[in-house]
């Protein structure tokens, strides 16, 4: 694998400047993982979480045992299918690994595997979602392959009605560098969360205490996803500058650093 080539917040503002795109709100709650390997393409989904749909039924099942509420596990599946479209459903593989949950290539899941407890995941629940993975191809889900070696110098912090595509040829005093970013798209994935804990709870498919509502279980989505942003990033994205994007309605934005992984 190629050394780390770190992205400068310069060189993050001219990466923005050139690969920023409108979120469309037909798409809003389609997924990708925050995986940089993504071909830069015009329906590449805009919100972008760890693992993609996999790794959002992972936050719901992480939140459960922080949280200790209770789960129909097919109803999860469900309500967020109804949410996004069955054919939308979507994880990703890589070249060197296949589709069950076991061999994913997606390096979020393999690190689920590997540590579930600090995800705060049961052995179970593994089992459950590549079951439900397993459901999903069969029902036509969507599955990526991903190519190549991880080139990422930076993670993004996006907020904002705008995505980024995650792949840039910068110019260097080196020469032409490919390059790509680690992104997460905070607004994204708290607007589709906000319903999604409405559904569920509406639905049943989940079970919280006496007096708890979807707002708990909004707010329980959103620590559990921090939680397994930053797991996940201290594994995969290790020194790499943080920084954080705020675009404004018209396409403006804002580019400032956090600190490194």
């Amino acid at each position: 694998m190629p050394p780390k080539f770190l992205l400068s917040d310069t060189d993050v503002y001219e990466i923005i400047s050139n690969n920023r795109y409108k979120v469309e709100e037909v798409s809003k709650h389609c997924s990708r993982c925050i995986d940089g390997r993504y071909e830069n393409s015009a329906d590449l989904p805009a919100l972008t979480i760890p693992g993609a749909d996999i790794g959002d039924l992972a936050v719901l099942y992480g939140s459960a045992e922080q949280f200790a509420f209770e789960i129909d596990y097919d109803k999860a599946l469900t309500t967020l299918q109804e949410l996004i479209g069955l054919e939308n459903f979507s994880w990703h593989t890589d070249e060197h690994g296949d589709n069950r949950l076991q061999g994913s290539g997606c390096g979020h899941i393999t690190q689920l595997r590997k540590d579930p407890k600090d995800y705060s995941l049961t052995n179970e629940q593994l089992e459950i979602l590549s079951k439900q993975m397993s459901k999903a191809q069969k029902k036509g889900g969507k599955e990526t392959t991903l190519m190549g070696d991880h080139l990422e110098g930076a993670v993004l912090i996006i907020k904002g009605n705008y995505g980024v595509l995650p792949q840039f040829n910068l110019q260097t005093d080196k020469g032409t560098r490919l390059v790509q970013l680690f992104i997460f798209h905070q607004s994204l994935v708290d607007a589709r969360h906000k319903i999604w804990a409405k559904k569920l709870f509406e639905k049943g498919a989940v079970k919280l205490f006496e007096k708890l509502d979807d707002e708990y279980l909004y707010e329980a989505l959103c620590a559990t996803t921090e939680d397994h942003l930053f797991e996940t990033a201290k594994r995969l994205a290790k020194d790499l500058p943080i920084f954080d994007v705020s675009f404004k309605d018209d396409g403006n934005f804002s580019v400032e650093p956090r600190g490194f992984v």
